[in-house]
């Protein structure tokens, strides 16, 4: 269960107008704002909308949303969804990506990482990279979602 203050603390700050209410386009922001990594999958099936203005849901409704989300199956990405990001970068399908692009990725994408955590990831996780700069994936992925 939600923290029922802290969701609606949240909500008032994306309550623009002080109506006791937030535009259900904003429902993802407010689940990331709570520390949550829900799927837009899982937000839109409990109303997120795509354009600001279309429905809204008072503080006490948003609160049910959150707890519906966090009980939702397949509601934040995970091991899968992992590996389909790296197969991405795979550039000769053969389970090696650049330790670079990597590198890139967690740095400076999404929820930047600041470089030395990076280096110190790298330096726990991952298999040493090639003289082309390229390293096995999956060990690494296995490690970090706790499977190895």
């Amino acid at each position: 269960m939600a923290d029922a203050d802290q969701v609606k603390y949240i909500c008032d700050i994306y309550d623009w107008d002080g109506k006791g209410e937030i535009d259900l386009f904003f429902l993802g922001d407010v689940m990331y704002a709570l520390g949550m990594n829900t799927t837009k999958k899982v937000c839109v099936s409990l109303g997120q909308t795509d354009e600001e203005g279309k429905k809204f849901a008072k503080f006490d409704e948003v609160v049910e949303k959150v707890n519906a989300a966090k009980v939702a199956p397949d509601s934040s990405g995970g091991y899968h969804d992992y590996i389909e990001l790296v197969k991405l970068y795979d550039k000769n399908s053969n389970g090696t990506m650049m330790l670079a692009e990597l590198e890139n990725i967690l740095a400076n994408l999404g929820d930047e990482i600041p470089k030395a955590d990076v280096q110190a990831l790298f330096a726990e996780l991952c298999d040493p990279e090639d003289e082309d700069g390229f390293f096995p994936y999956m060990p690494f992925i296995d490690r970090l979602c706790g499977k190895a």
